[in-house]
């Protein structure tokens, strides 16, 4: 079987675990996703190299050395820049230094997305990039624009569409197990730590908001499931930590309520919780819940309490996730990462790259059944609407498709 060469560009939290926090307090994410993520996949023989791309080589190569990792590992790694180098477009470099087949993993700010993304397309290297995609809808438009001209396979790591619990929703959704939906409600809020982990990135662009972070989630979600179309949003916002810490106009919570349309005669309404302002002492990094009313009754759907609970002397109560994504090993003392969703949305990337190549599966495939960039139109609408609707003292802003079947705002 091809095995594919794998860049992953951003070296942060998401990546390798490392963050201004390193050694001072826990996260859930110290080893980071995406590194353990290939590394497993390079032990079940799927990945071939696996390159890193950082602004700063020195810290990049520290980060890589927290992980003790044996020779023959070391010798596959290939790190962008030197060690003695800063550049903020080592990306350019690696892209065109990596072996071939080369998947790349997008694992930057929010703000620098655009551009990796269209590096990419130019080279003909598919992408996975970390959610959201983009946050405007010129830049989705310039996307598909260069898709148009050189297709290949892009998807946005919407990791929450392979948790079984939302599979499972999605799955009663399909077969009208709930009747006509009514209203969808999520909350998904953080630990004020993040406001640490993201301090580099809050100073650096002055558009990222937690809405477009983490309000992504259930607001896409809600869309995959359910295959709705959004009709108008509007959004508020809270202040207050964040505010004070940054001395500048950042929200600890952002409120996003969507009307919907399914099909010709169901208009439900969506309202999303984000935040990232939480007490430190809340006992997991992320509080995360979902519920559903519908024509034929309620759905709830509780995805911080996963039923694993451990009270410690020295660190309180802690509530950790064991389904998203965990490094304890399997019974044999092995990787067992293969039924984590986190995990997942790494492996159905780099699998769908093989099943295309091997004629198993086409691009049309992926936008029907996977979150694609084409896919991620709708969430892109809805985050842009929200931000001009919290720039319009929250009025309701609508969303409407043109002749062209493009997404415009009004």
């Amino acid at each position: 079987m091809t095995k594919l060469n794998v860049l992953i560009v951003g070296s942060g939290h998401y990546v390798t675990g490392m963050t201004v926090l390193s050694g001072v307090k826990q996260t859930d994410k110290d080893k980071g996703v995406l590194l353990p993520a290939l590394l497993a996949l390079k032990k079940d023989d799927v990945i071939d190299n696996i390159g890193i791309v950082s602004r700063d080589g020195k810290k990049l190569k520290v980060a890589i050395e927290s992980y003790g990792l044996d020779r023959k590992v070391c010798d596959s790694l290939r790190l962008y820049p030197s060690e003695d180098a800063v550049d903020e477009t080592a990306y350019i470099n690696a892209l065109d230094n990596m072996p071939k087949p080369l998947a790349v993993i997008i694992a930057v700010p929010d703000y620098l997305h655009e551009n990796v993304i269209l590096a990419c397309i130019e080279r003909g290297s598919p992408f996975l990039v970390l959610k959201p995609a983009v946050t405007t809808l010129a830049s989705y438009y310039k996307i598909l624009k260069a898709l148009s001209k050189n297709p290949i396979l892009g998807m946005v790591d919407y990791h929450k569409v392979y948790d079984d619990a939302n599979l499972l929703l999605k799955n009663d959704i399909k077969n009208s197990e709930y009747g006509k939906l009514q209203h969808i409600s999520s909350v998904m809020t953080q630990r004020r730590e993040m406001l640490d982990l993201y301090s580099r990135w809050i100073e650096a662009d002055i558009n990222l908001n937690i809405n477009h972070y983490l309000g992504s989630h259930y607001i896409h979600l809600t869309g995959f499931i359910t295959g709705a179309e959004p009709i108008d949003v509007r959004a508020t916002a809270q202040y207050g930590v964040a505010e004070k810490k940054f001395n500048k106009k950042i929200a600890d919570l952002i409120e996003t309520q969507i009307r919907w349309k399914l099909g010709n005669d169901c208009i439900f309404t969506s309202y999303h919780i984000a935040g990232w302002s939480d007490p430190s002492e809340t006992e997991s990094m992320t509080r995360q819940e979902l519920g559903l009313i519908c024509e034929h009754g309620h759905v709830y759907s509780d995805q911080k309490y996963r039923g694993f609970r451990k009270i410690l002397s020295d660190k309180g109560s802690l509530t950790p996730n064991p389904y998203y994504f965990d490094l304890t090993p399997d019974i044999f003392g092995d990787s067992n990462l293969h039924g984590k969703y986190g995990f997942l949305s790494v492996k159905y990337f780099l699998k769908m790259i093989l099943d295309i190549d091997n004629s198993k599966k086409t691009l049309s495939d992926v936008d029907k059944f996977l979150p694609s960039i084409t896919e991620s139109g709708r969430v892109t609408a809805i985050l842009e609407a929200a931000d001009k609707s919290l720039a319009c003292s929250s009025a309701v802003v609508s969303i409407n498709k043109n002749d062209s079947g493009q997404y415009e705002l009004n």
